[in-house]
């Protein structure tokens, strides 16, 4: 590999600083953040933690979900509804191209 040479008087190194700035972290959905806890939580609850305390640590850092909707992420890996919320949008897309007659 051929290694690159710049001038340094080529390089606007404030204009890239400023971009870089600029540049937002990538967003995360709450299933994101949970997924990457789980393994924590689920150890946490086999050692006797309950789902209330780890939902007040969650609750207190910003990161908001039901006390029931965290316990059956914890057991199954799902946020609960998640399912029936899309198969309702593929039925509401379907019935609109259906014929109504």
């Amino acid at each position: 590999m051929v290694a690159r040479r710049f001038n340094e008087a080529d390089v606007d190194f404030e204009a890239i600083d400023g971009d870089l700035a600029k540049l937002a972290p990538p967003k995360l959905t709450l299933k994101d953040v949970l997924d990457r806890l789980r393994d924590r939580m689920v150890e946490q609850r086999a050692r006797g933690v309950t789902v209330a305390q780890m939902h007040e640590v969650l609750k207190a850092r910003g990161i908001e979900i039901g006390e029931r909707s965290l316990k059956a992420f914890i057991d199954k890996g799902e946020l609960p509804g998640r399912k029936a919320a899309k198969s309702v949008a593929n039925a509401t897309a379907s019935a609109e191209g259906a014929d109504p007659f």
